[in-house]
């Protein structure tokens, strides 16, 4: 919660920086564009800010909410998306497997850390968690080393 607070802290003060420009200069002024400018861009990154926490709220409940199964990895895919030098993320395409309904394959998007990249190859089970109500949202239940994990993504 102090990391949304802090997000839209950090936008309103970009919309109050801009209110007090656009206040500052007049139109006759060549900077006069500051204003509108810097409240633009605080407005953007309300907007982003919005939408990665929606993101990251749907994230959450699955790993809160979500069934428990397993994925017997069919393919892996290594993206062009990084989070750091010894992060990657990987397209994993796998069979998934979960109480009360029929095998079925699915798609899930996983960061793996550096060490672990020679373990991740077809033929692997690993821990998922799929929605109640829409088996195609799949995501794996492990860390970036691999660990099984629960814990929630900060918000």
């Amino acid at each position: 919660m102090l990391r949304r607070i802090g997000q839209y802290a950090f936008c309103l003060m970009f919309v109050g920086i801009g209110l007090v420009a656009f206040v500052v200069f007049d139109r006759d002024d060549e900077r006069w564009w500051v204003g509108p400018a810097f409240a633009g861009v605080g407005v953007f990154l309300m907007v982003v800010f919005f939408l990665v926490n929606r993101w990251r709220d749907g994230r959450n409940a699955i790993l809160a909410h979500g069934v428990d199964g397993r994925g017997l990895v069919t393919e892996v895919k290594p993206t062009a998306q990084w989070e750091s030098n010894d992060v990657r993320y990987f397209r994993l395409t796998m069979t998934v497997e979960v109480p009360g309904r029929a095998p079925y394959a699915a798609t899930a998007r996983q960061p793996y850390h550096r060490t672990r990249w020679d373990r991740i190859r077809p033929g692997i089970v690993v821990p998922v968690r799929v929605h109640p109500r829409d088996p195609s949202r799949v995501m794996v239940a492990a860390d970036v080393l691999n660990n099984p994990s629960l814990r929630p993504e900060p918000s």
